[in-house]
């Protein structure tokens, strides 16, 4: 297998779209439902396509690194990981002339102690017009979601991300957190979640607009909090979503899944 140097696709992932190429058959990871919403919506599969890189967590084994320095590199870790994961899941949808990826599963796994591999997986779809978007459309979207979101007038752009890390440090949590203390609120955890939420918001916002999107779904949120000794908590929060835009107004989207297709749409 030929040596990659890091630019344009991996040599395995070169060799899957060869394939595609080849072969001519399309394989898809949509549901049943997902590939008839997403038909719905004007969208045939092209294939299977995945992101993916292993990359190492930036810890410092020196004392003189602080606790809010080391869960900032674990957020950077976080959004460089999931960048890259992304972008290379969209060149490669780009590679077998798909038009976007829909259904996208975005995951982390520890390898090791250090180690962990980001995995983008989803389906790339075409749109079946003459009228064709001028870049690779990602979300995280199912078929029948894509498909309700085009029928209110909108289109999804980008799977976009925002990430917020902190640290807190509060003498009373030792008294707070005590099997003696009863039911209480613990301050530095409450002023962490809160915190921590609200910059992976701030961070997610910035990122949709960035985009020149119009707005965003938000997909799902995350929270991973440990303490530190008995006077500190600290925390990374994470938000995920799809950034859309709209391209006609007056449609109302469909408050169900369609149950029926009708045999006759053009």
């Amino acid at each position: 297998m030929p040596e990659w140097d890091g630019q344009g696709l991996p040599p395995v992932a070169q060799a899957r779209v060869q394939r595609y190429a080849a072969s001519g058959p399309w394989t898809s990871l949509l549901s049943v439902p997902g590939a008839v919403g997403a038909e719905a919506a004007g969208f045939r599969p092209s294939g299977e396509v995945m992101g993916c890189v292993v990359q190492r967590v930036g810890w410092s084994a020196t004392l003189a690194v602080t606790a809010l320095q080391q869960i900032t590199m674990r957020a950077e870790f976080l959004r460089e990981g999931y960048r890259a994961t992304l972008e290379r899941l969209r060149r490669e949808a780009q590679a077998i002339g798909a038009d976007g990826v829909i259904g996208i599963a975005l995951s982390v796994t520890p390898l090791d102690e250090t180690m962990h591999e980001f995995v983008a997986l989803g389906t790339a779809v075409r749109a079946e017009s003459k009228q064709r978007p001028g870049f690779v459309f990602t979300t995280e979207l199912s078929g029948p979601d894509v498909s309700k979101l085009v029928q209110a007038g909108w289109v999804p752009a980008t799977v976009v991300t925002g990430f917020g890390a902190r640290a807190v440090v509060d003498y009373n949590m030792q008294y707070q957190t005590t099997v003696w203390s009863g039911n209480t609120e613990v301050d530095a955890h409450t002023e962490l979640v809160t915190a921590v939420r609200s910059a992976a918001r701030t961070e997610f916002g910035r990122a949709v607009r960035e985009s020149g999107a119009d707005g965003a779904i938000v997909s799902r949120m995350t929270l991973d909090s440990w303490q530190l000794g008995e006077v500190g908590v600290a925390g990374v929060a994470s938000v995920f979503g799809t950034a859309v835009a709209r391209f006609h107004t007056g449609a109302a989207a469909p408050s169900a899944a369609l149950t029926i297709l009708p045999l006759d749409r053009p």
